[in-house]
């Protein structure tokens, strides 16, 4: 991919001057150089939190970035799909205009993009904590709104998190980084538990978190942080 920072920064040298070093010294050399985090996660973190947001000035040099850091078209696909369910559609039709272009000027067709009905994960290695997940949607959502325990049960979790096309870890790292850049603190010790148990590290979401904080805000993180010391207090 072509270097295309050259002419932000000289637009953004006539606003505020600083933020040049700012971003070149601190986000591209630091924050993706750092270790504790290979660069296709944090290429996976970067997109959730800028769909979570919107965010969709940044899309063309970031999902090009996630396809030079690693992510395949149909793991990055399988990613935008994911995101929909925690971001929302519109968030991730603005990307997948983005991405279509650039599928198109890499020649990547439908033969490298997952298939729509794909022989499904089994149950217990995509979805570990179930049982305590639908006790958690009969008792909360059921009473009120028996349209979303339906589709939370048969669509989101039965289906989507179970397509094969993208590990499950990837998943889970994406869902926290979501919730975590939309201020969602509150269901991040459920999505944190299922992301210890599919192999995401502290340090991982540590280092997440630091994504978090340059691309969806500091306050996001540290209320995210906040959140996470609670729970990783509790497994010790």
């Amino acid at each position: 991919m072509a270097d295309d920072t050259a002419p932000l920064f000289a637009v953004i040298d006539k606003v505020a001057p600083v933020l040049v070093p700012y971003t070149q010294d601190r986000i591209i050399d630091e924050l993706w150089h750092r270790p504790g985090l290979a660069p296709r996660d944090r290429a996976i973190v970067t997109v959730s939190a800028l769909v979570s947001r919107n965010a969709t000035v940044a899309y063309p040099h970031y999902l090009n970035k996630a396809l030079d850091s690693g992510l395949t078209p149909a793991e990055l696909s399988e990613l935008i799909t994911h995101l929909a369910f925690y971001a929302g559609w519109p968030f991730v039709f603005g990307a997948v205009g983005v991405l279509a272009g650039i599928y198109a000027e890499r020649g990547i067709g439908a033969d490298q993009l997952p298939a729509i009905n794909p022989d499904l994960l089994a149950m217990d290695a995509a979805l570990p904590d179930e049982d305590a997940r639908q006790v958690f949607i009969a008792d909360a959502v059921a009473p009120v709104s028996p349209s979303l325990q339906h589709f939370t049960d048969d669509l989101l979790y039965h289906e989507v998190w179970r397509r094969p096309d993208l590990a499950q870890r990837d998943r889970c790292l994406a869902t926290v980084v979501a919730l975590a850049a939309q201020g969602q603190a509150g269901f991040l010790p459920f999505y944190l538990n299922r992301a210890v148990l599919q192999g995401v590290t502290r340090q991982e979401f540590g280092e997440a978190l630091a994504h978090v904080a340059f691309y969806a805000g500091w306050g996001n993180a540290i209320a995210a942080a906040s959140a996470a010391k609670a729970f990783y207090e509790g497994l010790s």
